[in-house]
């Protein structure tokens, strides 16, 4: 039973919005079409894996899944984020609060397993050319995306299950465009050392190993291929390297970012970069530069340009 100073929080008022109207318009007709090419150029691109044999190899078959991790992270946000923009403010009932934080923490979680994935990849692929078939069979492709679903999943599980069981007694506002751990964690009229800990624990040991796993298959890379075949290796790297300089360069500014006032905008900024443009940027990374990709699309659309043409 609630006591004399606590309220029983059904639903939680999104308040991260700008309060001048100009400003929310201005950043409204800025993220939608952001927010759509990204839905757009992460769907194109899992369904384009899909369905083109020649892109039937684990270096796609993971990218697929970083696609599909994409639009998560953009269907998990995005939506509220407009809304949001254009009401001033948006409301979630508690259970919508609560599932929009572990799409959220699964997605970024499991991201960061499928790129030191992806890595290993790119190590068995350089490294180990006359053995890739036997380095990176279909098994353990599957494995290590089940994997990476898991880790995402069972983190945000913990995460999301404790904050929903904490009482909350200082209102329903959250100074943020979407349920994030940290700011539903401020509302609670509990101690939240445990939830903090354990925050900093599991999210920062899953980005901590395969940060390393990911700079240990490319020292293994540059050991083994030099100066001669550097060119080469950034060729075939560039993508997967620019994909996870992005990621973590967003993640590292987030816990380095100064304490105090200015705090609180710059997670903002740093929310908004990793939910929107970040899986807008990735498919744009892994298909300009990436001859396979261009050409599996060009003879779709020619495909379909001769069928449409009769």
């Amino acid at each position: 039973m609630a006591g004399p100073n606590r309220t029983v929080v059904t639903d939680f008022l999104l308040m991260g919005f700008p309060s001048r109207r100009d400003l929310s318009l201005l950043l409204f007709s800025l993220v939608l079409p952001v927010f759509l090419l990204g839905l757009a150029g992460n769907l194109g691109l899992a369904v384009l894996i899909r369905a083109e044999r020649s892109l039937h190899t684990p270096m796609y078959y993971f990218l697929s899944h970083l696609a599909l991790l994409d639009l998560c992270s953009c269907c998990a946000v995005g939506p509220v984020m407009l809304w949001g923009l254009l009401a001033g403010q948006a409301a979630l009932p508690g259970p919508a609060c609560a599932l929009q934080m572990f799409l959220f923490a699964t997605a970024g979680d499991a991201e960061c397993c499928l790129l030191a994935a992806m890595a290993y990849d790119r190590y068995a692929a350089i490294c180990r050319p006359l053995h890739y078939q036997a380095a990176v069979p279909p098994r353990l492709c599957r494995g290590l995306v089940l994997g990476s679903y898991a880790a995402g999943a069972a983190s945000a599980a913990v995460h999301s299950s404790l904050a929903f069981r904490l009482p909350f007694c200082r209102g329903r506002a959250l100074d943020h465009f979407f349920c994030i751990i940290p700011s539903v964690l401020e509302l609670a009229c509990a101690d939240t050392s445990l939830n903090q800990a354990l925050l900093l624990a599991i999210c920062g040991a899953i980005q901590s190993v395969t940060l390393l796993a990911i700079l240990a298959s490319y020292g293994l890379i540059l050991g083994a291929v030099g100066r001669a075949g550097l060119r080469r290796a950034a060729s075939t790297c560039g993508s997967h390297l620019a994909a996870v300089a992005v990621l973590y360069g967003t993640i590292i500014f987030m816990y380095l970012r100064p304490e105090g006032s200015y705090a609180a905008q710059a997670d903002k900024m740093a929310a908004a970069f990793y939910t929107v443009v970040i899986p807008t940027l990735n498919p744009a990374i892994y298909s300009l530069r990436n001859a396979d990709v261009k050409g599996a699309l060009a003879r779709r659309l020619q495909g379909g340009s001769h069928v449409c043409g009769g």
